[in-house]
């Protein structure tokens, strides 16, 4: 008798719990009863494209300084200023292609005179000085960029000191500023340590020369620098 009962009782439970709790477990389960719906995008992403900024998204400035039609020989770096006609600027419109970056000149207030002799000793007098020229051009919007590429003739074996007044026009903290230059003979380096000591809060990535007399490889020096394969 005790037996039945033990199994009247078994068999009332089971039912019991088929019933009602079961059902009850699955509606309120977790993930191993409910597959979770995942989110859907408001709009279909995109294929995967490549890092390269360009002037539309803001994040790249190709900005330089070239003295064109100011100083129009060309001159020795070690004796004065250098810059042949737009040599300058024919490289910063190279990079700003190749990299897609927007395109900004640096623009003194003064103008330096035609002749090699006059311009190498204002030059110099500013060197000396530690000068700030006036500029008048500037950029609205510095904030919206992450890259500023920075270009410049060599003056007095460093960079112009129209360069140094664009450097501390701006807060370039958290900012990669990558320096170019085109000169004779003289190498960027000190050039680089000085706008790496004007911008302490920003990275100063390793700058590149290039010729006054401008390669034919152009394209490939500038790749090779940026990063482009």
């Amino acid at each position: 008798m005790k037996k039945r009962n033990s199994m009247k009782r078994t068999i009332f439970i089971s039912i019991f719990f088929a019933a009602f709790v079961l059902p009850f477990s699955v509606a309120c389960g977790g993930d191993e009863t409910e597959p979770q719906q995942q989110e859907q995008p408001d709009t279909p992403e995109s294929p995967d494209e490549p890092d390269t900024p360009s002037s539309g998204n803001g994040k790249v400035l190709v900005a330089y300084f070239s003295r064109a039609n100011h100083v129009p020989d060309g001159t020795d770096a070690v004796s004065g200023a250098t810059n042949k006609t737009r040599n300058t600027q024919t490289v910063a419109m190279e990079l700003s292609r190749l990299t897609g970056g927007d395109l900004f000149e640096i623009i003194p207030a003064r103008d330096y005179p035609v002749s090699h002799t006059e311009c190498s000793e204002i030059a110099l007098q500013e060197y000396e000085a530690d000068a700030r020229p006036a500029l008048t051009t500037h950029v609205d919007n510095m904030e919206d960029y992450d890259i500023i590429y920075i270009g410049f003739p060599i003056w007095r074996y460093c960079e112009p000191m129209a360069i140094r007044t664009f450097l501390e026009e701006y807060d370039f903290t958290g900012k990669t500023i990558r320096p170019f230059c085109t000169s004779m003979a003289v190498g960027i380096e000190d050039a680089q340590a000085n706008i790496a000591r004007l911008c302490p809060e920003s990275s100063v990535a390793d700058g590149l020369r290039i010729s006054y007399n401008i390669p034919n490889n152009l394209e490939e020096l500038l790749s090779e620098w940026i990063g482009i394969e």
